[in-house]
């Protein structure tokens, strides 16, 4: 404003400035009306929400322009939250969303996907109040998975023995007194320096760091030993729903042979950036470059080379994934418990490693796994196909499947209350359509609260739009005949079991259900 302006301001009569106040006063006393009506409306449609499974119907949740009549739909869009000074860790992530027609914006714009590859919830306080359309690729409290420290100090039985620094120090140094044979190395949470250690050379002061026993007899192959990375997606906690990716796994091995054993040497026996891609592996060369097999099946034609039968290695490696989600949900639970909306989803890849017996042991887990082919450009199409599998899971598609229409009247085509209803039988004899006050009614259609009736929504969709992905958590029912329910639900929480019933329910109807 100019200085005339104010001038002129100033010299206003003291009538005019008490007509003015008393105008102001009376607008903001009529202002206070619709503030306390949108209130009211917000509330009320919370309420409608939550108490009304069919309130979808009635209210567009998805996308504000997605109308059956509109022409031209705004693409959908994502943003990226890292530290890195480069991106090359992304490419693959960007590559597939920009051919799925996903437009890029800051952070700080409106997003529908926003990919971290750091902990986001720290620096973006506004992740706790999501819209509907938003989803984050990570769940806050992930980190009890992923904090190795954490992870492997627990007491789980495919975990080689480890003890946290300094806290157990006594308990570390009696252990190896009764164990005069074990070797050990010394982990931090950042996974670097580490090589294997007599007790009298462990570093006993320093913080966020453990010791773990090292597996001596590992499964060699040309005389290499190796790791191998799993693919897996959480899509929901309480209920659990998680998925391991079937394409491929990742197969990393030591550089150097195993034997002659020399613990100075680690690329002997830790895998590090520069691994030997099973490409480059003798024995194997001939299933990957002559016949495309992929690097768990020329791994496998290997092992049946050897004489032994690989077909056991998986079973084990989905019972450790399991085994851990289940272990640390609880935690996660209680974190979630700080935010309004739970739009997450979670891609890690578990490591773990074989011994000469074909028993598989858990190394660690990594949020945001490594997924350039910087390195190695063959292994390009494994983290496209994996990035591929897990988006069209969690509901991110190619434009043409995202379009307004699709997101609105298509929806229903694809997930029906039909497609949501199982035990009709019960439903109908505890008459579960007058009252909901037995625990006989939880899986009725009439019964379901506004967020149970959306928990079952995805759990379909996502079994739809599965690609390579295998349902890991609620387990599958590999056979229907010997299953029992309340036997396999015992020990799980109250949301879990009845996620799981409502599995088994469907299983019953068709077997491509059951897994």
């Amino acid at each position: 404003m100019d200085t005339n302006v104010e001038e002129n301001e100033t010299k206003k009569t003291e009538d005019e400035l008490a007509e003015n106040t008393s105008s102001s006063q009376l607008k903001g006393h009529i202002g206070l009306l619709p503030v306390m009506i949108f209130l009211a409306a917000t509330v009320a449609t919370a309420v409608i929400v939550e108490l009304f499974p069919h309130a979808s119907q009635f209210f567009n949740w998805r996308r504000k322009y997605a109308t059956e009549d509109q022409q031209q739909v705004p693409p959908p869009t994502y943003a990226i939250f890292g530290r890195s000074p480069t991106e090359e860790h992304l490419v693959h992530v960007v590559d597939v969303l920009d051919r799925f027609g996903y437009q890029r914006v800051g952070v700080n714009e409106s997003w529908d996907l926003l990919w971290a590859h750091d902990y986001p919830f720290r620096s973006l306080p506004n992740l706790k109040n999501l819209d509907q359309n938003q989803v984050v690729n990570h769940f806050p409290g992930c980190g009890y998975l992923t904090n190795k420290v954490d992870l492997c100090t627990t007491q789980l039985p495919f975990l080689p023995r480890a003890f946290r620094l300094p806290a157990e120090r006594e308990e570390f140094l009696e252990y190896a007194k009764d164990n005069p044979d074990v070797l050990f190395v010394q982990k931090h949470n950042e996974h670097r320096h580490i090589r294997i250690r007599t007790p009298s050379e462990i570093a006993f002061g320093s913080n966020d760091s453990f010791v773990q026993e090292f597996v001596q007899r590992p499964f060699l192959v040309d005389g290499h030993k190796f790791d191998i990375g799993v693919y897996v997606a959480i899509t929901s906690i309480n209920p659990l729903r998680a998925y391991i990716y079937t394409g491929d796994v990742l197969f990393r091995y030591c550089p150097v042979k195993y034997y002659p054993f020399d613990p100075e040497n680690v690329d002997k026996y830790i895998v590090g950036d520069d691994y030997l891609p099973t490409w480059e592996v003798p024995s194997l060369r001939k299933y990957y470059n002559r016949f495309e097999g992929s690097m768990r099946t020329v791994f496998e034609a290997y092992v049946r080379d050897q004489g032994k039968d690989p077909s056991g290695i998986w079973p084990q490696v989905e019972h450790i994934i399991r085994t851990t989600l289940a272990a640390k949900e609880k935690d996660i639970v209680e974190t979630l418990s700080y935010y309004r909306t739970h739009n997450f989803f979670e891609l890690m890849r578990f490591d773990l490693f074989i011994d000469e017996d074909l028993k598989v042991s858990l190394m660690e887990a990594n949020m945001s796994p490594n997924l350039s082919s910087a390195h190695f450009k063959l292994n390009s199409l494994l983290y496209e196909q994996v990035i591929y599998s897990v988006f069209n899971l969690v509901g991110i598609r190619p434009l043409k499947s995202t379009a307004g229409a699709y997101l609105s009247k298509s929806l229903e085509m694809l997930t029906a209350d039909k497609n949501l209803a199982t035990e009709l039988n019960k439903c109908v004899a505890y008459d579960c359509d007058k009252s909901c006050n037995k625990d006989e009614c939880d899986l009725c259609l009439p019964c379901l609260s506004g967020s149970q009736y959306q928990i079952l929504q995805r759990a379909h969709q996502e079994h739809l739009h599965r690609v390579d992905m295998k349902r890991l958590f609620p387990p599958p029912i590999t056979n229907l005949k010997k299953y029992n329910l309340l036997e396999e639900t015992l020990n799980m929480t109250k949301k879990n079991a009845w996620m799981t019933r409502w599995f088994y329910n469907k299983c019953q109807f068709d077997i491509n259900w059951c897994n």
